[in-house]
């Protein structure tokens, strides 16, 4: 199994829910003060979580008015009065460093997830993908980043892989939600985790009724009103875009948009995949309530976390 060197990311949402701020400001650009005391905006941070597993470039795919702003930010042009502070001099050359990973990809007309990733296919050029949402971020429990962790795990079981969580009944609806079983133990798991958060996927589904959840995606283990559900990182074989060609094509739907959780259930039916129950915690920053508790869970974990009330 090929080593994963290319994230793609899509952010070409109109950031409604944050409105008016995203009139003035890309959503993806929104500050967040990061671990190294940093503030930077979602788009780095989710950047840099990819590069830490081994990421070498990285797709956006987004609107085409929000190209220039984010290539600016991405950018070796910054006052000559910050060069002259060494550690925001080297705050810009990381700037520029990701700059130079960067490729966007556009997607005119919001048609799903799916359909975002589809747009990437000629930046994938047949290689495997990790896919991160352009709206999620991530605290590690261990050492090793949450997306490092997908990759350590990727590297062992020698098919695609998704990142899970445990979520409630009542988040059904705001989920891919899997069923599957768990696996023998890994022979070595990602470092400072256990080794039985590994499962076989049988099934996926976007979004469920409590119904369906309840008939097919009951995870033998779990309490009651429990489900293993997508975390927001997945490393895919090249037999993605295949899928999503055809979809796209075919207009196989679901909710009325090209689902990348329905070519998930594909691949999992054709080549099987696995999932991981990362250790770690993921936060949604695309309406007002989630990212305020962002901003305070990575305050709390930056060196100015003693002026941080939560």
């Amino acid at each position: 199994m090929p080593s994963i060197k290319k994230a793609i990311i899509p952010i070409a949402g109109y950031g409604t829910r944050l409105f008016p701020a995203t009139k003035a400001v890309p959503k993806a650009l929104f500050p967040i003060i990061a671990q190294d005391g940093f503030a930077k905006p979602i788009i780095q941070l989710i950047i840099e979580e990819a590069l830490t597993a081994g990421i070498e470039e990285v797709c956006l795919v987004a609107q085409p008015q929000q190209v220039q702003p984010i290539a600016d930010y991405f950018s070796r042009t910054v006052p000559a009065a910050i060069r002259e502070k060494a550690a925001l001099a080297m705050a810009a050359d990381r700037l520029e460093e990701i700059g130079e990973r960067l490729h966007f990809a556009i997607q005119a007309e919001p048609q799903g997830f799916g359909h975002a990733i589809y747009c990437a296919k000629e930046f994938a050029d047949g290689e495997p993908v990790m896919i991160l949402l352009g709206d999620h971020l991530y605290l590690s429990d261990t050492d090793a980043s949450c997306a490092k962790q997908l990759a350590d795990i990727y590297a062992q079981v020698g098919t695609s892989v998704t990142s899970l969580d445990v979520c409630d009944e009542s988040e059904l609806h705001f989920n891919g939600i899997v069923h599957g079983h768990q696996r023998a133990r890994l022979q070595s798991a990602p470092t400072g985790t256990a080794k039985n958060r590994l499962f076989r996927l049988t099934y996926i589904a976007e979004k469920p009724t409590v119904d369906v959840a309840r008939e097919t995606l009951r995870v033998e283990g779990l309490p009651p009103q429990q489900y293993l559900c997508n975390f927001g990182i997945d490393l895919l074989t090249p037999l993605l875009f295949d899928i999503l060609e055809h979809n796209y094509r075919n207009n196989i739907v679901t909710h009325g948009e090209i689902q990348l959780r329905d070519a998930m259930a594909e691949i999992i039916r054709r080549e099987g995949m696995d999932g991981y129950r990362v250790a770690g915690q993921r936060y949604d920053t695309g309406n007002p309530q989630e990212l305020l508790k962002t901003v305070l869970a990575f305050g709390n974990r930056s060196p100015y976390r003693g002026s941080i009330s939560s």
